[in-house]
């Protein structure tokens, strides 16, 4: 069974367009990064063109939910998780509200699971954890540089030490970020192994496997009984090019640390169909068994349905 931990946003027209258009519209550093020609953003004014641009832009790429549910059929991902996030507090933009998760969940739960946005800066920020999982979502997403705070500060450690008492994961962006308002190493692995130490309970997955530090990931990863890693944001084929940095992964993940890699596509920020991901991955070297558990065992184990 194939299992897409993370797939994308929803597949709502204003869901799908808030997630796509912060990374292009709003994060400085993302667009011009990406983007060509384009130079930094440096007034109001041209954050707001920008914002408003990527917005129009992601409108145009929003599949319909018999697309969305098509793409994952033409992989043979049986589940695959959608998400939110939560950050206007920092950055100014709206997003997608949680309830907009569940209720898709909901219609499609023998073949989505939903995770929530939790701003770190609400006062209520472990209630929203609570109302979270009340309406049936599997964890929470939280995106520090986007957020400004580092993975250990007083402020997560509320969404933590909830999520640590219910028993849902958190997921947890790491390695390098393109942000010119974040510091880059805020994703480093040993603010991960902070955190795990801090809440040894708690199930944390490490997004992207904090590429370029992924031997340090691999390391925390070893420590920490309950840290997991994604494949998220990245694309498999090149894990085995030369001094690309995945060495570990491929050396640890087919060994010692089989149990804790998770596929996940997003594939709406790589703009590759998850089936092509998916066929990425069993062209990895991989023992068999291992191959079964990076692409759907761990995963379904990680979220309590084995």
């Amino acid at each position: 069974m194939i299992v897409d931990f993370l797939a994308g946003a929803v597949p709502d027209e204003d869901a799908f367009t808030l997630s796509e258009a912060v990374t292009h519209g709003r994060l400085r550093g993302y667009a011009e990064h990406f983007g060509g020609t384009l130079k930094p953003a440096r007034t109001h004014a041209e954050v707001t063109e920008r914002w408003q641009a990527a917005r129009e832009a992601a409108r145009e790429r929003v599949p319909s939910e018999e697309d969305f549910l098509r793409m994952l059929a033409d992989g043979g991902i049986a589940l695959a998780g959608v998400y939110t996030e939560s950050f206007g507090s920092r950055l100014g933009v709206p997003t997608a509200d949680n309830g907009v998760v569940a209720d898709f969940v909901k219609r499609h739960s023998d073949k989505v699971v939903g995770f929530g946005g939790v701003d770190p800066w609400e006062i209520d920020a472990a209630r929203t954890v609570d109302e979270a999982v009340e309406l049936g979502l599997s964890g929470v997403v939280l995106s520090p540089f986007k957020q400004q705070l580092l993975p250990d500060d007083p402020r997560m450690a509320r969404v933590y030490g909830r999520c640590e008492a219910l028993g849902v994961p958190v997921l947890l962006h790491t390695g390098i970020n393109w942000s010119l308002d974040a510091a880059y190493d805020v994703g480093h692995p040993r603010y991960i192994d902070a955190v795990a130490t801090a809440f040894p309970d708690l199930k944390l997955v490490a997004l992207h496997a904090a590429w370029p530090w992924v031997e340090d990931m691999m390391m925390v990863t070893w420590r920490h009984e309950n840290v997991y890693v994604d494949l998220s944001a990245h694309r498999p084929r090149t894990f085995t090019r030369p001094n690309s940095g995945w060495e570990s992964l491929l050396q640890f993940g087919n060994r010692q640390l089989a149990d804790k890699v998770l596929f996940a596509s997003t594939w709406t920020l790589l703009g590759v169909p998850p089936a092509d991901l998916v066929a990425e991955v069993r062209a990895l070297p991989l023992k068999d068994d291992v191959m079964d558990k990076w692409l759907g065992g761990n995963a379904l184990r990680l979220l309590g349905r084995v």
